[in-house]
């Protein structure tokens, strides 16, 4: 199997298993409060490898030339949920949140243009927007807020991750247990002194729920930073729409939601766009540069 196709598989597990992260989690976001889920998270995270490799290889865990671009690609891990969670308090329909964060894809191919200097076909950005169509089909759009400005949120939460994506890519020269550690160390440093003011108890099926939530999040992260450190992230980008469709199908399965034919047509469109990116991977080559782009330089922080 070819890198491509590799990373192109590894995205699709990714999506997969973070729509499993969200419908576990969603049991336990109704009584506590999200922050609350998303530190305990990634402490189970950092727990978890402190118990697989802590003991051997300590230092293997924070090895790395650049803490700080790696404590930079961990808070937007805390960016994201935060725009969420304040596009939800604001008012922002959760329909056209959503819309407006399955820009992502198409915000990878440009961010890892800047950042990597990828230049991905004409192909592969068409299939990207052919696949935000197909979101918004499945999705659908719902009202404008009042405050245009408040537009912003669901853009940051789209662009955190799409930019988290190729920063990942950026460090494929670190190990992957150095980079899954500063992402859970970064997001739980920044988010503990909010937790005295937000924290609740919870109860023994809550703490199960969340446990459940860290280790198959720290799974989730795991293989995008495989999917990442296989080729570049461009070629994939297109195949995270997927995620909607896991999650319209899983939702049913478990008895919520219906498929209507616009949401459907949307699946179809999306899947449709997949096969074509998977058959012609061979023929969809992403140039890659050696460095950063010079118009935005982020792999060369100062000081690591």
């Amino acid at each position: 199997m070819t890198a491509g196709r590799r990373s192109m598989l590894l995205m699709i597990a990714f999506v997969t298993l973070w729509t499993c992260v969200e419908v576990i989690a969603a049991g336990v976001l109704s009584r506590l409060s999200p922050y609350q889920v998303v530190w305990t998270r990634y402490v189970v995270h950092l727990a978890l490898m402190l118990l697989i490799w802590g003991w051997h290889k300590p230092a293997s865990l924070w090895r790395t030339r650049r803490p700080t671009y790696q404590f930079a690609r961990a808070a937007l891990m805390v960016g994201m949920p935060a725009s969420w969670v304040t596009a939800m308090q604001m008012g922002v329909h959760p329909t056209t949140l959503m819309t407006i964060f399955w820009l992502s894809p198409l915000l990878i191919l440009g961010f890892a243009r800047l950042v990597l200097g990828e230049v991905a076909s004409r192909t592969i950005w068409l299939a990207a927007l052919i696949g935000w169509i197909g979101a918004f089909l499945a999705t659908g759009m719902g009202p404008l807020p009042g405050t245009p400005l408040l537009l912003l949120l669901p853009l940051g939460m789209a662009a955190t991750f799409s930019l988290y994506v190729v920063m990942t890519r950026s460090l494929r020269s670190d190990t992957t247990r150095a980079n899954l550690f500063y992402t859970a160390l970064g997001a739980a440093l920044i988010l503990t002194p909010f937790m005295p003011e937000v924290w609740v108890a919870p109860s023994g099926r809550d703490w199960l729920t969340m446990i459940a939530v860290g280790v198959l999040g720290f799974i989730t992260l795991l293989t995008l930073d495989r999917m990442a450190a296989h080729a570049p992230v461009s070629q994939a980008a297109p195949m995270a729409y997927l995620q909607i469709p896991a999650s319209v199908l899983l939702l049913a399965g478990v008895g919520h939601g219906t498929l209507s034919w616009r949401v459907a047509a949307g699946m179809l469109l999306i899947a449709a766009v997949s096969l074509v990116v998977w058959s012609r991977e061979n023929q969809l080559v992403v140039r890659e540069a050696h460095s950063s782009s010079p118009l935005l330089p982020l792999g060369r922080l100062s000081g690591d």
